[in-house]
């Protein structure tokens, strides 16, 4: 009878002399990634009192930055209050020096040089100032925020902010509308405020008046439609859509406006150094001694030189209307040359230029600027064509 069990198979024998070194081997071998990745984090004991003097220290630096903000706007404040009154009180502007004191007892240039830098310095603080009061404050509130071009216009139309002073603006305004929206703002509100329209009626008369606010109109918005249209056409990245700038913003995250005006102003302080620069240069140059030689019945050469005479000029707050009131009364100039250069004139300076590259970038502050040479032409040969 056979058996019936199942043959077992013989297990084979293994040297445990020859297993032990394969055995070995492979418990030693250990991926350092994987032996890291294994090993839990040690919670480190931090000491309280260190922690309280740090706070302690960074409470005194913020205190610090506070009391240095504080100190620098209000000294600024204070200088254009002075300022504002003396100008008042010897009735001269910024056409007419010859009543100020400084102006007297200086040489040209060092005039110039504290023209180009300090009155510059001062107007971009304000404008930053203003900036960042509108973000925290008057921006927050929806119903009020700039939405479409239409708002833009009228909101940059009341605030009595000049080319430079409007550029620092812009940072409360990324990411949060349209490229079409903060061109427009950008340039309608140097172009018009309710101290201009009131100069511009009362020195010029009503046409020149009327002119001005209707053109002004259309220079911003078809400004902003175009360099909108033209980053799109580019496809440039963070531009046109400042609701996803990420990555070039860099926004200042404090609360204190004060601290954060501070901020911003050493952020750009390079650009305002360089734009100081080109004004003084431009303002050595003095291209308006050249005008009174322009035969200004020569269209459209009157027009064109005193666009390009306008664009890096430094005028705000309705000079640009005390300068054109002598060549409208006593030369032939006609009034498309003489809105072509207000316009020009106001909405950008060789300043603000250089400071709008950092905020729109070198391509699009071309195109700006030539989008308002280009209208200056069409809207002069219009005027000259109706009136």
């Amino acid at each position: 009878m056979s058996d019936s069990t199942p043959n077992k198979p013989k297990a084979e024998h293994v040297d445990p002399a020859e297993q032990s070194p394969n055995v070995q081997s492979k418990a030693e071998h250990v991926d350092p990634a994987e032996k890291a990745a294994n090993v839990q984090p040690k919670v480190e004991q931090t000491d309280p009192a260190a922690n309280l003097q740090r706070r302690a220290e960074k409470a005194l630096q913020t205190a610090k930055e506070q009391r240095n903000a504080r100190f620098l706007i209000f000294s600024v404040l204070f200088l254009v209050v002075i300022h504002t009154l003396y100008m008042n009180m010897m009735g001269f502007t910024s056409l007419s020096h010859d009543a100020c004191a400084v102006y007297k007892n200086v040489p040209k240039w060092f005039f110039q040089f504290y023209e180009s830098f300090l009155e510059l310095f001062v107007v971009v603080i304000l404008g930053i100032l203003a900036g960042v009061l509108l973000e925290k404050y008057f921006f927050k509130i929806k119903r009020f925020y700039p939405k479409n071009q239409l708002l833009a216009f009228l909101y940059g139309s009341i605030l009595p902010v000049c080319s430079c002073g409007v550029v620092p603006l812009v940072e409360s305004m990324q990411r949060k509308t349209s490229l079409k929206v903060i061109v427009t703002f950008i340039v309608a509100t140097p172009l018009l405020n309710p101290y201009i329209v009131s100069v511009s009626f009362a020195v010029l008369g009503v046409e020149y008046g009327i002119l001005r606010i209707v053109f002004s109109f259309l220079t911003a918005i078809i400004t902003g439609l175009v360099v909108e249209y033209a980053a799109k056409m580019l496809k440039l990245d963070g531009v046109g859509d400042y609701k996803a700038c990420v990555t070039d913003c860099d926004p200042v995250l404090d609360r204190d406006p004060f601290v954060k005006t501070l901020k911003m102003i050493k952020k750009i302080l390079p650009y305002i150094l360089f734009a100081g620069a080109l004004s003084f240069i431009f303002a050595l140059i003095n291209p308006k001694q050249y005008l009174e030689t322009l035969n200004f019945a020569a269209e459209p050469w009157a027009t064109l030189v005193l666009t390009l005479v306008g664009i890096p000029l430094y005028v705000c707050n309705g000079t640009d209307v005390l300068f054109l009131k002598p060549l409208l009364q006593y030369t032939d100039l006609s009034m498309g040359a003489a809105i072509a250069f207000s316009l020009s004139s106001s909405a950008v300076c060789i300043s603000s230029i250089v400071m709008l590259a950092k905020y729109l970038g070198g391509k699009l502050t071309t195109i700006l600027v030539t989008t308002i040479f280009i209208l200056m032409f069409v809207f002069s040969f219009l005027i000259n064509l109706i009136f």
